[in-house]
């Protein structure tokens, strides 16, 4: 990779920085592996200042973390919709119907 294909837009500057991290094997694909402990608060104090240090300095895995800091938001705001009673009531009368014909288990 080098600079000509940075200026002529042919990778974006995270994507730079990440190769350049892994070349210099800063712990790229431990830090992608642990993203989402990280994210969700289930490392060790310690564990959770190895993989912050390496978002400091790596544009790429931060990159990374935004999209999944992104999603897990985009998720969790999903998950908060409640379906309407109706719906609740044709799924109940739907699931009634395939145990009545014995498609469904007791």
């Amino acid at each position: 990779m080098s600079q000509g294909q940075i200026s002529q837009g042919q990778i974006s500057q995270g994507q730079a920085a990440h190769a350049a991290s892994q070349a210099s094997d800063c712990g790229c694909p431990e830090a992608l592996d642990r993203l989402w402990e990280y994210l969700d608060a289930e490392l060790t104090a310690p564990d959770q200042d190895v993989v912050s240090a390496h978002l400091s300095h790596c544009t790429g895995c931060l990159e990374e973390h935004e999209v999944e800091r992104v999603m897990k938001a985009v998720v969790r705001r999903g998950c908060q919709e409640v379906a309407p009673d109706e719906l609740r009531v044709k799924i109940h009368e739907r699931i009634t119907v395939l145990r009545v014909r014995g498609v469904l288990p007791e």
